[in-house]
């Protein structure tokens, strides 16, 4: 069979609806000015979660909502954490990793007597998050550059003072926007658990930092970014073909390096918000 096939393009759009999914819950998240590292730990929870409810519920759609729900938890905590405490963010977004990292070892052996991997459980066709994918990012697109929110929401990650100013609470825009983030986190972590079927130690696999880089090369762009996260869905797809060939051990090291060559080329060129990561302080008057 050939390495190159129309099964290989479409398995590419199944493996980039993750990825895409953290980028664009990232995009609003920093465009806003917080930075949050801790999507890979709030996708897991989300995965973790959805196969938590669909297996005790036997109900795949209270699993996906339980995933969005755990994911605006966690970005809402994120955001008490670096937006009202003025926590360092990125250590902020690290703790909810490990955090998350250290209940999903937990919970699966109390609840399945397996540490780190769930039995399996009730799912919807993954082809649907597909869909839910391609209109996130579709309305996203038109939400941060066609309408009056999405103006606001771009100068308050600019110039927040100037927001302030204009009567935008900073403070809750920034906290809004990180809990769309770990929503969409969420659902991307619902999605690899309808792919799967189960929850397993490791399935996210760096696709949350991934999504920050389809971020960075997608120019805090949806649309951008949705054809950045395609590439390394098809790169993904490319290696398990290419397993074949050569050894795994090489092959899976693919995306992983095209993460840091896409990076290395693309992070000086990204418009980045001017006060991205930077603590709000508003004046008393």
């Amino acid at each position: 069979m050939s390495v190159l096939s129309v099964d290989l393009f479409i398995a590419a759009l199944r493996l980039a609806t993750p990825i895409a999914l953290v980028a664009v819950g990232e995009t609003f998240s920093e465009l806003a000015g917080v930075i949050n590292v801790g999507v890979e730990g709030i996708t897991v929870a989300g995965a973790l979660v959805a196969a938590m409810v669909a297996f005790f519920t036997q109900s795949p759609w209270l699993a996906l909502a339980a995933a969005v729900a755990v994911g605006m938890v966690l970005g809402a905590l994120h955001a008490l954490w670096s937006v009202y405490l003025r926590a360092d963010h990125v250590v902020s977004g690290v703790a909810v990793n490990l955090l998350v990292a250290g209940f999903a070892l937990f919970s699966t052996r109390i609840i399945w007597g397996w540490r780190g991997t769930s039995a399996a459980a009730p799912t919807l066709n993954p082809w649907f998050l597909v869909g839910a994918m391609l209109a996130v990012v579709a309305i996203a697109q038109v939400f941060i550059f066609r309408t009056p929110w999405g103006l606001r929401l771009r100068v308050v990650g600019e110039h927040p003072r100037a927001a302030d100013t204009a009567g935008i609470n900073v403070y809750r825009a920034r906290l809004l926007f990180t809990v769309v983030n770990g929503a969409l986190c969420g659902l991307a972590g619902a999605f690899l658990f309808n792919n799967l079927g189960r929850f397993t130690d490791g399935m996210v696999g760096g696709r949350g930092f991934i999504g920050i880089a389809a971020m960075v090369v997608g120019n805090y762009r949806p649309l951008p970014a949705l054809l950045a996260a395609y590439l390394f869905g098809f790169v993904d797809a490319l290696q398990m073909r290419l397993q074949a060939y050569i050894p795994s051990q090489f092959s899976l090291m693919l995306p992983y390096i095209l993460t840091v060559v896409v990076l290395a080329g693309f992070l000086g060129r990204a418009k980045v918000p001017k006060a991205l990561g930077k603590p709000y302080v508003k004046e008393r008057g």
